[in-house]
């Protein structure tokens, strides 16, 4: 409250209503859990040019930084027509905000009441906002698969940087990564320092980040990242250990 009351405060008629939300508002909140709260601008009636926004931000954001929580506080700013238009279409992120928000101050005076038909059964979503909300759902999914693919950018690294750092500290320089096999397998394999299933998982692993790279592979299962990680986890322990080996000859050696 007492942030809500500086805002309110400093910004005065430029905010319209403070809405807590979130596990704050539903009364499950834990001693470290995060304070969302919901700033309503007034663009109705207030022309919000760049050079306005502009000292909004920077002033909002000296507020957040000088609150006690601040790490804790998470703060969304909703322009009042965007609040109204999603209103009208049932968007079911307004909604939500409305069942759920608690009004810290609400100097617009419009919140309750708006709440208060809600809770009658008087705004029910609307069939746009049915279909805008499945159209959305196609985004997400498409940007979940994209984080899954990603996933694969991060092994496919460890064993490369991994694989060099070996490779450097036998004395050679590095080659770029479709060379790397080769490489492993004269330096380390031929030798009878490391197995030639490391070598097979690069090389299955560069084809499989080649085919993502080229639009190849559009979709990966959990359970095939899970393997992949826990082979990047490995193929970096053994390039661990073939560096640590390689110092520790260089040592005797010095003797």
């Amino acid at each position: 409250m007492d942030f809500a009351t500086k805002v309110h405060q400093k910004f005065d008629r430029l905010i319209r209503a403070s809405i807590l939300f979130g596990s704050q508002a539903k009364g499950i909140a834990k001693s470290d859990s995060d304070i969302d709260i919901v700033l309503i601008i007034d663009d109705a009636s207030i022309n919000w040019d760049v050079e306005l926004i502009a000292w909004y931000r920077e002033e909002l954001s000296k507020l957040i930084s000088s609150t006690k929580h601040s790490n804790r506080l998470h703060i969304n700013t909703i322009k009042l027509t965007t609040f109204w238009s999603d209103l009208m279409h049932g968007d079911p992120v307004i909604l939500n905000i409305l069942r759920y928000g608690e009004p810290l101050i609400d100097s617009g005076a419009f919140f309750n009441p708006i709440k208060a038909l809600m809770e009658r059964g008087r705004i029910k979503p609307t069939p746009e906002a049915v279909y805008a909300a499945l159209q959305r759902a196609p985004t997400h999914l498409a940007r979940s698969k994209a984080a899954e693919l990603g996933s694969i950018e991060g092994v496919y690294w460890t064993l490369v940087d991994s694989a060099q750092a070996a490779i450097i500290m036998h004395g050679q320089i590095p080659p770029s990564p479709e060379h790397i096999p080769d490489m492993l397998k004269e330096l380390f394999v031929d030798k009878g320092k490391l197995s030639y299933g490391y070598v097979r998982a690069f090389n299955d692993l560069y084809l499989l980040h080649k085919d993502i790279l080229y639009g190849k592979i559009v979709d990966i299962k959990g359970a095939e990242i899970d393997q992949w990680q826990a082979l990047a986890e490995e193929f970096l322990s053994e390039m661990t250990r073939l560096i640590d080996e390689m110092i520790e000859l260089q040592k005797h050696t010095k003797k």
